[in-house]
């Protein structure tokens, strides 16, 4: 016997007549390491892009800080650098408390400024990972932080004496 007839007879009989069958459960055990491959892949790619979010919304939550710190310094009183100083510290310290996982470090310049003049205020803060949903991530590392900075600058009207 020869062609395609002799093929499938031979084939039933080497597997005992479940040659379908057993060529279903290769395919299934195939899948399922092809599976136990990519999804552990597919987690990690998903933490990757979560931090990649979380880090860019900390960098424009200190940068809206430090505008706002700025904006407030120039509605204190022309030359009154104290009072311009505590009005852009509160608003500072206000805005990045809102976040639970930045806390404020620093707040540089936003001294006095003469009517007409700029402030510029930089603002540094520390962004706790192990606060974030990527916590899952920082288990061997519960401290795992990133520093961000921000400068900004904010006129005042020359107008503005008082």
């Amino acid at each position: 016997m020869s062609g395609p007839t002799a093929s499938c007879r031979r084939a039933h009989e080497l597997t005992g007549g479940a040659g379908p069958a057993i060529a279903r459960r290769h395919q299934r055990g195939q899948a399922l390491v092809e599976t136990a491959i990519v999804l552990p892949l597919l987690f990690l790619l998903f933490l990757g892009f979560l931090l990649v979010m979380v880090t860019a919304q900390a960098y424009v939550d200190v940068d809206t800080a430090t505008s706002l710190a700025a904006a407030s310094a120039v509605t204190a009183p022309a030359s009154g650098g104290a009072k311009s100083r505590e009005f852009a510290l509160q608003t500072y310290n206000g805005t990045l408390h809102q976040s639970t996982y930045l806390e404020p470090q620093a707040l540089a310049g936003c001294g006095g400024y003469s009517a007409g003049g700029s402030v510029t205020c930089t603002g540094k803060a520390t962004l706790y990972l192990s606060r974030t949903p990527m916590a899952i991530l920082a288990f061997w590392n519960p401290d795992w932080t990133i520093t961000i900075q921000a400068t900004s600058t904010a006129y005042s009207s020359p107008y503005r004496s008082v």
